[in-house]
């Protein structure tokens, strides 16, 4: 699968995004990548790494400044705004899914809710909502 235009903006903003990219990327390529010419396309699904992403922006939240949080959430929002229809399945199935499932796990996600786009936060709403989660008041 290949990796998208942007993904390097992405990962690029933080040290803590860009390490888990790799990791994942290399779990999924096996111990035999070290062995074959490695095929940069030889990824995970962009879901499963943006799933990766989300886990990890909220268990190591104190690892990013406001600023990256602010970069991380305005270009994941311009994904699903001016993206394919994929990307932005993905930037919503993927990271702010994983982000609600941090969430119930103790991420302090009220802390970055005011840089969250119109197009996450109504995914976030109806995730809630499919999911049987009550929406508290700060998210409407």
């Amino acid at each position: 699968m290949a990796t998208p235009p942007w993904w390097e903006e992405l990962v690029g903003v933080s040290e803590v995004l860009s390490g888990a990219d790799c990791a994942e990327v290399e779990g999924w390529r096996g111990p035999a990548a070290n062995i074959v010419e490695e095929d940069e396309d030889d990824v995970p699904p962009l879901t499963v790494r943006l799933g990766t992403l989300g886990r990890v922006f909220g268990e190591q939240s104190a690892e990013f400044t406001p600023e990256q949080s602010r970069r991380v959430l305005r270009l994941l929002e311009l994904i699903q705004a001016e993206g394919s229809d994929e990307d932005g399945t993905a930037v919503a199935t993927g990271f702010f899914e994983a982000l609600l499932n941090a969430w119930d796990k103790g991420f302090d996600l009220r802390s970055i809710w005011a840089d969250v786009g119109p197009k996450s936060r109504a995914h976030c709403r109806a995730w809630n909502d499919f999911t049987g989660v009550e929406t508290p008041g700060w998210m409407r």
